[in-house]
């Protein structure tokens, strides 16, 4: 991600969603190794594919808090994300 051309909006949009996402697959690799059912091939690479993609939103976030740019990547319209309208 180049920080420079990044709009905030759209980081916070798109770090929280990353952010989503990985909470939701990595729950599901927590259940399935208590439960002793190993992911499949297809859930691991989505596993793999969701961590990256949040590391690098977080490396992101990072960059730009080093450059004097303030983001806020937690609030209440965390939950407006997930209305598809």
């Amino acid at each position: 991600m180049d920080i420079e051309d990044m709009d905030v909006e759209d980081f916070q949009h798109q770090w929280r969603q990353a952010r989503r996402e990985w909470e939701q697959i990595n729950q599901r690799k927590l259940e399935a190794e208590v439960s002793g059912m190993p992911l499949t091939e297809t859930e691991h690479a989505s596993w793999v594919q969701a961590k990256a993609r949040f590391e690098a939103c977080e490396q992101a976030w990072d960059q730009m808090y080093r450059a004097g740019v303030v983001v806020v990547v937690e609030g209440d319209d965390d939950e407006e994300d997930d209305d598809p309208a």
